[in-house]
C-alpha cells in the first residue's frame, strides 16, 4: 500500500522548514461502528429516517455492520 507524504518546504530567515501531511483517516472498526452502526442509527428519529431512506432506496447494508 502507498502512503503519500505531501511536503511543503518553507524558507524563513535562511531556515528550512518542512511540514508533513500524514494520512488522515486512521480505520479503526469499533470507532466507525460507535458512530456509524446501526444501533448508534436507531438511537435518534433522524437516525431511524436514514434508515428507512435506505431499505427504501433498496441498499443491500442498512448501515455497517460491527
Amino acid at each position: 500500500m502507498w502512503i503519500c507524504f505531501l511536503a511543503h518546504i518553507a524558507l524563513l530567515s535562511n531556515i528550512v522548514y518542512i511540514f508533513i501531511m500524514s494520512q488522515t483517516y486512521q480505520p479503526n472498526k469499533r470507532k466507525r461502528a460507535k458512530t456509524h452502526g446501526f444501533l448508534v442509527r436507531t438511537k435518534t428519529q433522524n437516525g431511524r429516517k436514514v434508515n428507512a431512506a435506505r431499505r427504501k432506496k433498496g441498499r443491500a447494508n442498512v448501515s455497517i455492520k460491527k
